[in-house]
């Protein structure tokens, strides 16, 4: 399940200006008031965005994070950081001990993690040590570019895992939750309801 043309074109301009009114979304994309209106709460309702004030929850795009922890003799920071130029995967780069860097990026698909690998082995002097990816609960990281042009799998509410076909559906106070399977949404509901349970027996 991905993202279609106009939903991407409204999380490109909100992310560039989160006032714009529906109107206004409207003219620069290119199509009417109401379908604007109608993807914006498809958006919201998924969870995707956030408030008046637009924030994007980039684990529901599939963005996670990755560490690379790399030898490189000779080279500064800088230099490192030249190498993700025009990249804004690249988040932070830690200095280790001795000649050691751990680097962390933020990539939604196996392409970009190709292309982070391959840019930092045509280097001379770095050498990947080891490549990991973290599950932590971060979601909101700013300024991660969108592309209209690369598409963006929506993710399983329950396993993370991209959806493929049609979704699993189901809705709860006011938001739409989306699965890969039945499996998964029987499983989430399962731990809803005894949360709920939990905060309604306090």
């Amino acid at each position: 399940m991905k993202l279609d043309k106009t939903e991407m074109k409204i999380l490109i301009e909100l992310q560039k200006d989160g006032r714009l009114s529906r109107r206004m979304l409207a003219d620069r994309i290119d199509v009417s008031t109401p379908t604007v209106s109608s993807k914006i709460e498809k958006l919201e309702n998924m969870g995707i965005i956030e408030g008046f004030r637009v924030e994007i929850d980039h684990r529901k795009l599939g963005f996670q994070k990755y560490f690379f922890k790399i030898e490189s003799e000779g080279k500064t920071e800088e230099e490192i950081r030249e190498v993700f130029a025009g990249s804004e995967r690249l988040r932070q780069i830690e200095k280790l001990e001795g000649s050691g860097f751990l680097l962390t990026l933020f990539i939604n698909d196996f392409s970009q993690l190709d292309k982070a690998t391959e840019y930092l082995e045509k280097e001379d002097g770095i050498k990947i040590k080891e490549v990991w990816r973290t599950q932590d609960e971060e979601s909101k990281i700013p300024n991660i570019p969108l592309d209209e042009n690369v598409p963006l799998d929506i993710t399983c509410y329950y396993c993370n895992k991209p959806i493929k076909g049609e979704p699993e559906k189901w809705k709860k106070d006011g938001k739409e939750h989306y699965f890969c399977c039945s499996s998964c949404a029987d499983l989430y509901e399962e731990k809803y309801e005894k949360i709920k349970e939990k905060w309604s027996g306090e």
